[in-house]
């Protein structure tokens, strides 16, 4: 249910030719409509999303973000994935692929983003930093879970119990 609520909150954003089409058309000089991915086939231009502003170059792709949609499944565990790209990396969980390996340790990977990340833990690069405290970090998923200290209401302040207290 949770999704055709959002379905409908983009739909209503988003006119129906650009979820549809998943791309931009543009009149040409013959006042024909031209595909702007076909216009130039080295340089992909990119579209601004109605939804979340950001511009992208595969405008179908992107708006799966905002529906949900997973139309691309694993043949070997039926996991859902919006891109089929992430079909084909998820499948070397299964192969045990990890043809990247790390030129310093060894350790293998099986996306080339995943060993540069762990490199910087050979050279201490630390490229993320709290904006509130200036704490540095390798990663930016654990600068953002370090960045709830500054702003979590629930903490539980823990006292050490009076040394005078006398327990009976």
């Amino acid at each position: 249910m949770g999704n055709l609520w959002l379905l409908a909150e983009v739909a209503a954003k988003v006119p129906k030719a650009e979820i549809a089409i998943g791309r931009q058309t543009e009149l040409n000089s013959t006042n024909q409509e031209e595909s702007i991915e076909q216009k130039d086939v080295g340089k992909r231009e990119k579209s601004q999303c109605n939804v979340c502003q950001k511009k992208v170059t595969n405008m179908a792709e992107h708006m799966r973000t905002h529906t949900g949609e997973k139309p691309y499944s694993c043949s070997k565990c039926g996991k859902s994935f919006a891109r089929s790209y992430h079909v084909k990396t998820h499948m070397m969980t299964h192969t045990g692929e990890k043809p990247y390996s790390c030129p310093k340790c060894g350790k293998s990977f099986s996306q080339s983003c995943n060993m540069k990340r762990h490199m910087k833990t050979h050279t201490g690069e630390k490229s993320y930093s709290c904006p509130t405290c200036g704490k540095n970090f390798f990663q930016s998923d654990n600068m953002k879970k370090h960045m709830r200290i500054h702003t979590d209401k629930t903490k539980i302040i823990f006292e050490k119990p009076h040394e005078n207290s006398q327990q009976k």
